[in-house]
């Protein structure tokens, strides 16, 4: 498995879906060149995507609270993702996957830090959202490994136990495409 995951301290609990992975060939982070992306990528069946982004690509290191580095996959790297096994856990993940017909596990808008809370209207604290964000990527990795790909998004729905508005926002916003 490749795993693009750049080295973002707002999203290094990401890292739990892999760091005990005996099957990464390769790490990319923003340190790598397109070049060495679109290699790793065109070198491997399953691809992970982890960090921020949006509906047109994942993005790089952040710089700011609302500005990131260059974007590390989007448009250019879709020819060589379609024939691919994809994981892509960025914020509208899901957009991008539908819009270039991409297949495998997709997330839609994840809330991990504050603003976004604050942004979709969703009432949690910024320790609510710390805590939750850590059990949802342990059960995420969990259900991946034990289920599969395609049943994690209805696993993940009923391993919400707490069922707040934050939870229900985040375990609903999973997707599966063939």
């Amino acid at each position: 498995m490749t795993v693009i995951h750049p080295n973002d301290p707002t999203t290094k609990f990401l890292s739990l879906l892999y760091e005990t992975r005996d099957d990464i060939s390769v790490l990319i982070t923003e340190a790598n060149t397109k070049s060495e992306v679109q290699r790793a990528i065109r070198g491997d069946d399953t691809i992970m995507m982890l960090g921020h982004g949006s509906e047109f690509a994942l993005f790089s290191n952040r710089l700011s609270i609302d500005q990131f580095g260059r974007q590390l996959v989007n448009s250019d790297f879709v020819q060589f993702l379609r024939d691919k096994t994809c994981i892509g856990i960025w914020c509208h993940a899901n957009k991008f996957a539908e819009r270039y017909h991409l297949h495998g596990l997709f997330s839609g808008m994840i809330i991990s830090e504050e603003h976004e809370a604050v942004e979709c209207k969703i009432a949690a604290t910024k320790e609510e959202i710390e805590e939750e964000i850590i059990k949802f990527t342990i059960r995420l990795k969990d259900s991946i490994e034990r289920y599969g790909l395609k049943e994690t998004p209805q696993r993940m729905k009923e391993l919400d136990d707490v069922k707040s508005e934050l939870t229900t926002f985040n375990y609903n916003n999973l997707y599966y495409f063939e």
